[in-house]
């Protein structure tokens, strides 16, 4: 039987200190594919950009009037997920289901903070919510997590998906595509932008991460030919679009298929109707030298993510992620030398860190000096290795909620405060003397814009003067979180 399906994405509640944008949401978009595959009435509405109040959500939900409503919610969203769901059980009685990360790894504690919610969509969720919409019996279903009789019923890990080219392209005509923004790294103006993944699992398994026990620690690949065929279907049916973000964990692993899609990018053309961003562990990146630098640069992929992770001693071999010998200094002058940029991310608030060893980190991201830096409070998030040995050293803060599970809140218990360390990490990077002597501050006003002066602009008028002036308002009219609004 067909079924009205509407997809309700919650806005962020933090985007200034947790280095996020309003962004397509893939895993909804491919769902939605899925669904309309299956012959189902799909819509979507993106509160974060299109329906910026519960009012609102409330009138189009009215005139939708569907069967079910999905809310993929990321820790981040879940304050607004809540308030989604209820507005969607006032207005039209339908069956709520959560998916995303903390619809997985913290279904329980999501079941009993919201009332409203009905089913938890376990992992990856093609298969599971295609036999939900279905009409099968939620018991019935691997991968699912659902409200009978006021206890959570688990149903089992569920099905991932194995050939993943078998999967419709995502359904991104239902989401305001026209609305997601970024600053293009090339040009520095607005542009707009959509997600795409080539593959899933990640095979490291780092202790703090939750791609691996999500997705698995096996690679399933898309084929190259087919993530080049995605990105002439954006062209041709959103050609307003110009930067395309791989969502994968690294998109150089396996090393041979993503330097296959690069050399698929440059014979189609593809890099002159795209920019691009990719995240990449370090030592994959140097397996190709100056010479992957080069064809980085030719493909228009101007934006690198590394995962720095923590640098100091006592952790360097423990993660695995940068050693000693990478001269990550010398790397990431190179990239931006051919115009490939990277983005570098640090985290602090281990248990065997110090406040000196957390300043050690943040003396290494200044000598690194990539093109941004992101800091991170160490999260123990719900299903990984540090989430599970902070619950048994009772190291974990009493009281917290789910939606500060977004690595700019301490949620751990630790004899700095990671908190106000976090910010004075900012701070002292961005207002190092080093860092404004580099700075080329006549670029502000010409065509060759200085990088690293608008990573600085963004920081002090998006983080400082911006975060200040919203932490204000929210004290003021919401006594701080307690709103009957979207937090954002």
């Amino acid at each position: 039987m067909k079924k009205k399906i509407v997809f309700v994405v919650p806005p962020i509640v933090d985007k200034l200190w947790t280095f996020s944008s309003d962004l397509l949401y893939l895993g909804a978009a491919g769902l939605a594919a899925r669904l309309l595959q299956d012959g189902h009435e799909v819509s979507a509405i993106d509160c974060a950009v299109d329906c910026r109040s519960v009012g609102r959500l409330k009138r189009r939900l009215a005139r939708l009037q569907p069967d079910i409503v999905a809310v993929p919610a990321l820790y981040g969203t879940l304050i607004n997920a809540y308030k989604i769901a209820a507005a969607a059980k006032e207005t039209t009685g339908a069956l709520v289901v959560f998916g995303g990360l903390p619809a997985t790894f913290s279904a329980e504690q999501v079941l009993t903070e919201c009332p409203q919610a009905d089913v938890c969509v376990v992992n990856e969720g093609e298969i599971a919510m295609s036999a939900l919409a279905a009409g099968r019996p939620p018991a019935e279903i691997p991968g699912l997590v659902f409200r009978r009789d006021g206890a959570a019923v688990a149903t089992g890990p569920g099905s991932r998906v194995e050939n993943l080219d078998e999967l419709p392209f995502p359904a991104r005509g239902l989401f305001p595509q026209e609305k997601y923004r970024v600053y293009s790294l090339r040009t520095f103006r607005q542009v707009c932008t959509t997600n795409m993944e080539s593959k899933r699992g990640c095979p490291f398994a780092c202790e703090f991460c939750l791609q691996a026990p999500k997705e698995g620690r096996r690679y399933r690949l898309r084929s190259p030919e087919k993530v080049i065929e995605e990105m002439r279907q954006i062209k041709r049916d959103f050609p307003h679009i110009g930067r395309i973000m791989f969502v994968d964990n690294d998109f150089l692993a396996p090393y041979e298929h993503g330097l296959a899609i690069v050399d698929g990018i440059i014979a189609a053309g593809l890099n002159r109707q795209f920019e691009f961003m990719v995240a990449a562990r370090v030592d994959n990146f140097l397996r190709g030298g100056d010479a992957l630098i080069a064809k980085f640069a030719e493909a228009n992929i101007r934006l690198v993510y590394f995962g720095m992770e923590s640098v100091n001693a006592k952790n360097r071999e423990r993660l695995s992620k940068i050693k000693a010998e990478y001269a990550a200094p010398e790397l990431l002058e190179r990239m931006r030398a051919k115009g490939v940029h990277s983005l570098c991310s640090y985290i602090f608030g281990f248990e065997n860190e110090d406040e000196s060893d957390m300043l050690e980190t943040v003396r290494a991201s200044m000598k690194d000096a990539p093109s941004m830096v992101k800091y991170n409070i160490l999260t123990p998030y719900p299903g990984t290795k540090t989430h599970a040995d902070y619950l048994a050293q009772g190291r974990l803060l009493p009281g917290v909620r789910l939606w500060q599970l977004d690595n700019a809140h301490q949620t751990i218990k630790h004899p700095v405060d990671c908190a106000r360390f976090f910010r004075r990490a900012y701070r002292r990077y961005y207002f190092s003397p080093a860092l404004l002597a580099k700075i080329k501050w006549l670029r502000f006003f010409g065509e060759n814009k200085d990088m690293k002066l608008l990573a600085f602009v963004q920081h002090l008028g998006k983080r400082e003067l911006a975060g200040f002036a919203r932490d204000v308002y929210r004290f003021f009219k919401f006594r701080v979180f307690r709103s009957e609004d979207f937090v954002g």
